[in-house]
C-alpha cells in the first residue's frame, strides 16, 4: 500500500490503521511530512495573499484614510488618537492607537493586518503572528515610512515568502512528531485498557496515522475560512478516538481470547 493509500485509508478505518504498527519507521516519517505539507497548504495560500493583495490593501488604507501617526518607544501614537476598522477586499485593516484592541481580537479574521497600541498582529487563517515596535536601533517610525517598509516587503515576497514556508513546515513537523510521542503514550493506556499486546514504537506508528482525520478536517475548515473554537480540543479529541479504536482493532493475544463453547 503506498503512502497515499495510506492516507485515504487512514481517515476511516481503525482497522487498516492497526495494519501500520508493522511497517518501517522511515514510512511513518514520511507519513508525518506529507500530513503536515497537506496541514500547512492554508498557511501557505493565505500568508501568500497576505503578502500581495493583503500589503497593497495596507498601503492603500495607511495612505488614503489614516491620518499621522508615529510609533516611538514601543508605541503607537497619533495627534488624534482613534480606531480604524476597514475592510479592504478580503483583508481587514486595523489602526489602533488607542490600545482598545487586542491581538485576540483578530484570531477570528481570516486575513487581517493590524497597527496596535504597542505591536503589529498578522491574522492568518485564525493564526496569528505578533511583532513588537520594541525593536533595538529603531527609535521612530512614521507613516511614510510605514508604507514605504509595506512596500519593500511586497517587492521582496518572492524571496522572503519560500523561507518563511520552509520554517514554519519545519516547526509544524516538529510539533507532529512530539505530538505523535505523546498519543504513543496514550495508546499504550489504551492497550492497558483493552488488554492488547503492543509495543511503544508500534504505538507511535499507530499515533501517526490516527492523527490523519483531524488534520485533514482542519485543513479543509481552514480552507474554507471556518474557525471553530477549541479547535486544539477537538483535534486532540479525535485524534485519540481514532487511536483508541486502532488499538481496539489489534486481535488479542491467544492466551486472552475466550474459549469457544463446544
Amino acid at each position: 500500500m503506498n503512502i497515499f493509500q495510506q492516507l485515504w485509508k487512514s481517515l476511516y478505518s481503525p482497522k487498516t490503521i492497526s495494519f501500520f504498527r508493522f511497517q518501517g519507521i522511515g514510512k511513518t516519517i514520511s507519513y508525518i511530512f506529507l500530513l503536515m505539507l497537506i496541514s500547512s497548504l492554508p498557511f501557505f495560500i493565505q500568508f501568500s495573499l497576505l503578502a500581495t493583495s493583503g500589503l497593497s490593501s495596507f498601503r492603500e488604507v495607511i495612505q488614503q484614510e489614516v491620518s499621522s501617526f508615529t510609533i516611538e518607544h514601543g508605541q503607537l501614537t497619533s495627534p488624534s488618537p482613534e480606531t480604524k476598522w476597514i475592510k479592504k477586499g478580503t483583508t481587514d485593516i486595523i489602526i489602533d492607537s488607542t490600545g482598545t484592541v487586542a491581538a485576540n481580537d483578530l484570531a477570528e479574521k481570516d486575513q487581517a493586518i493590524g497597527l496596535l497600541k504597542e505591536e503589529l498582529v498578522l491574522s492568518v487563517g485564525g493564526q496569528l503572528q505578533t511583532v513588537s515596535y520594541d525593536i533595538p536601533g529603531i527609535t521612530a517610525i512614521d507613516k511614510e515610512e510605514v508604507i514605504q517598509y509595506a512596500h519593500s516587503l511586497q517587492a521582496y515576497s518572492a524571496i522572503f515568502l519560500p523561507v518563511l514556508f520552509i520554517l514554519y513546515y519545519l516547526f509544524t513537523s516538529c510539533l507532529s512528531f512530539i505530538k505523535a510521542s505523546i498519543f504513543a503514550a496514550f495508546g499504550m493506556l489504551f492497550k492497558q485498557l483493552t488488554g492488547r499486546k503492543l509495543f511503544y514504537r508500534q504505538s507511535w506508528r499507530l499515533a501517526a496515522y490516527a492523527m490523519t482525520p483531524a488534520i485533514i478536517v482542519f485543513t479543509l475548515l481552514r480552507l474554507a475560512g471556518i474557525i471553530l473554537s477549541f479547535s486544539f480540543l477537538i483535534d486532540w479529541l479525535i485524534t485519540a478516538i481514532m487511536l483508541f479504536l486502532a488499538v481496539s482493532s489489534i486481535p488479542l493475544p491467544k492466551s486472552k481470547k475466550q474459549p469457544v463453547a463446544k
